[in-house]
């Protein structure tokens, strides 16, 4: 009787496991192929390799189990990138190409000129002590957003951060003082000091800091190399290391950095470029 007790618990453990190496295994965010710049490419290929591998030139890329051998890999593309073939490559048990053609879409210019008075004028004309700082922070920041970790640290759809309301779209053209400034790489949230900011998907703090233009900023790994970043915040909640889940407040909207007002600055990176966080959330961009 002894016998039978432990082999059923050993059963049951056993079922248990399965279950979840299956829910791990089938893991997927569904995103829309969106060939365009700060879109996100999704290539469908068929492979019974438990592990297959993709890259971008060097660069390795996400990948996906969709169901039985279907799989994706997801292949970010810059806001500036140019009309013209993309090729990446899939090594399973051989090594094979894959292409697409990204493609312009002629919208509407839009852009914003932002003014910046007093003390905050320092955020457009930086001094040599400024520029100092903000070497040294970019070389930190540039290290965070190439960060690659072989785990798949989330799955399914992502979640807006906050309900605020969108004062600055991605991809906007961008003027501060009438000086040109690179396009939007994230969306802007507005919203009250303090309210809280939550994980859209589970993952891990990378990276947590006071950085000159950012301000209190905190960066979220969600493996293979896409990362989300939130900046501008009043307090970083979240600590260094930890793992968060999704829903859960990693720190609170405040008006720190370059910010001419409280709103939270959310942006996307995979395979080390920004695209548009909406895709994420299975939403259309066009």
């Amino acid at each position: 009787m002894e016998k039978f007790i432990l082999r059923s618990k050993k059963l049951k453990k056993i079922s248990l496991l399965l279950l979840l190496l299956s829910h791990f295994a089938w893991a997927s965010i569904p995103v829309q192929h969106t060939p365009y710049p700060g879109g996100i490419a999704v290539f469908d290929f068929e492979t019974t390799h438990s592990n297959p591998k993709a890259f971008y030139r060097t660069v390795p890329l996400y990948t996906q189990h969709i169901e039985g051998n279907h799989w994706q890999v997801l292949l970010g593309i810059p806001l500036l990138e140019k009309a013209g073939k993309k090729s990446i490559t899939i090594q399973d048990f051989s090594t094979r190409t894959l292409d697409v053609e990204i493609k312009i879409i002629k919208n509407k210019p839009v852009k914003q000129n932002i003014k910046l008075k007093g003390k905050n004028k320092k955020y457009v004309d930086p001094n040599a002590a400024h520029m100092d700082r903000i070497k040294k922070e970019r070389v930190i920041l540039g290290k965070t957003r190439l960060f690659f970790s072989d785990k798949t640290l989330s799955n399914g759809v992502f979640i807006r951060p906050v309900l605020g309301v969108i004062t600055s779209p991605f991809g906007v053209k961008r003027l501060y003082n009438g000086q040109p400034r690179n396009p939007h790489t994230g969306i802007d949230y507005a919203g009250a000091t303090g309210t809280p900011i939550k994980a859209p998907a589970d993952g891990k703090v990378i990276l947590s800091g006071q950085y000159f233009f950012n301000g209190n900023t905190i960066f979220l790994d969600h493996g293979q190399g896409l990362i989300s970043v939130y900046i501008h915040m009043d307090k970083r909640i979240a600590k260094q290391g930890k793992m968060v889940k999704k829903g859960e407040t990693i720190g609170t909207i405040g008006q720190t950095g370059r910010a001419t007002g409280p709103h939270l600055h959310w942006g996307v990176y995979l395979n080390r470029t920004t695209v548009h966080p909406n895709l994420l959330m299975g939403k259309s961009v066009l």
